[in-house]
C-alpha cells in the first residue's frame, strides 16, 4: 500500500459544488481511473482518503490537497495522468508526492489560508489609505454568529496581516490571509462584510471568493502540504 498527496485545482465550472459533492466527484475520478484504493473495514466499507479542508460552497481553490492510500504500484505521474484523463471540466490534479505510512491528516495540521475576495466597488478611493483603520487595529470586536450560537471573536486574532487591495475596471480584489485555529476561524465573506459595515468600504453584497492557498505555518515559516517534510 502506498500513500500519495495530489494538489487539485477546482475550477469555476465546481464554484457551486458543496464539499460532500466534490469530495463524491473526486472518488468517482478514481473510479473512472481504475485507480486500486485501499478501504476501511466494516460494514460500510470505504475509500482510504481525506481532504485538506473543507470549501464552503461557491468558493474556488486554485489548490486543494487529498491524501490517498492505493494498493497499486504505479508511479506518481502516471496516477496524475490517468485522474486527468477523466477529471470532470473544472477539476484537474497539478502535482502529488508519495508520502511515509504515518502522516498527520492535513485537516490538523492546515492552519494558514490566503483568499482573494472579488466585487464591485462603489467608489474611486485609495484603498491603502482605506485599509489602514482595519490593517492597523490592535483588536476588532466581532459577532460571529453560527446555527449553534452567537459569540463575540477578535478578527485580528485571525487576521494578522494587512490586507492588500487591487482595483481593476470597477472591481476590487481585497487579498487577506485567515489562521484556522483549534479555537476557530473567520470567513473572508465575513472579513468583507465587516470592513463594508463598520469600515465604510465602498464594495457591495456580491462578491466572488478564491482561495490562492491553503497552508501549514510553523515556526520556520508557510508552507504547502506537499512542500512539508515528514
Amino acid at each position: 500500500m502506498k500513500k500519495l498527496r495530489l494538489a487539485l485545482h477546482k475550477g469555476e465550472e465546481l464554484r457551486f459544488l458543496s464539499h460532500l459533492d466534490y469530495a463524491q466527484a473526486v472518488e468517482r475520478m478514481i473510479r473512472r481511473a481504475g485507480i486500486r484504493m485501499a478501504y476501511s473495514e466494516g460494514f460500510n466499507p470505504h475509500m482510504k482518503i481525506s481532504f485538506s479542508s473543507a470549501l464552503a460552497l461557491g468558493v474556488t481553490a486554485a489548490a486543494e490537497y487529498v491524501d490517498m492510500d492505493i494498493v497499486e504500484d504505479d508511479s506518481v505521474a502516471s496516477i496524475i495522468e490517468r485522474l486527468n484523463r477523466v477529471a470532470p471540466p473544472g477539476l484537474e490534479v497539478l502535482q502529488g508526492k508519495e508520502l511515509p505510512e504515518k502522516v498527520k491528516k492535513m485537516m490538523a495540521i492546515c492552519n494558514y489560508a490566503i483568499y482573494e475576495v472579488t466585487g464591485p466597488t462603489t467608489e474611486d478611493v485609495d484603498w491603502n489609505e482605506l485599509l489602514k483603520a482595519f490593517n492597523e487595529a490592535s483588536e476588532i470586536s466581532y459577532e460571529k454568529v453560527t446555527p449553534k450560537k452567537t459569540r463575540t471573536i477578535d478578527v485580528k486574532e485571525f487576521v494578522k496581516e494587512p490586507i492588500t487591495a487591487t482595483v481593476n475596471d470597477g472591481t476590487v480584489t481585497l487579498v487577506m490571509g485567515i489562521g484556522i485555529y483549534p479555537q476557530g476561524t473567520i470567513k473572508p465573506s465575513e472579513v468583507w462584510n465587516l470592513g463594508k459595515d463598520a469600515y465604510h468600504w465602498p464594495i457591495t453584497s456580491h462578491y466572488e471568493v478564491h482561495r490562492r492557498a491553503i497552508m501549514v505555518e510553523n515556526e520556520e515559516g508557510r508552507f504547502t502540504p506537499l512542500e512539508i517534510n515528514y
